[in-house]
């Protein structure tokens, strides 16, 4: 098998014989094939980059949203914590009158 190999490898055409066609531009260019390839392949881009576009966009409105909720729920919490303070002093009296809270009326 090696001689085999070796003997066709010897006996390759030379660049000096007059049999080959000259490289042009004509010869060597891709042609309709390699333009669809190319074509295709751009649209697989721009499509890849349209649906990560809206991705990225729908992630970050979700943080947005979930970044509201939290202010949100911050506020009523602190809004919750100041009256809390306000309605009852430090003793567990109410302010208004200085009777206890109703905390157990029936």
């Amino acid at each position: 098998m090696l001689p085999v190999l070796g003997a066709v490898l010897q006996a390759a055409p030379s660049p000096s014989d007059g049999g080959e066609e000259e490289f042009t531009s004509v010869t060597v260019s891709p042609g309709l094939p390699g333009f669809f390839a190319v074509f295709v392949l751009a649209v697989v881009v721009v499509l890849l980059l349209v649906d990560m576009t809206r991705r990225v966009r729908r992630v970050q409105a979700k943080a947005r949203v979930e970044e509201r909720h939290a202010e949100l729920e911050r506020e009523a919490a602190e809004a919750a914590a100041a009256q809390d303070d306000e309605g009852v002093q430090g003793d567990g009296t109410s302010e208004s009158d200085g009777t206890p809270p109703d905390d157990n009326r029936a």
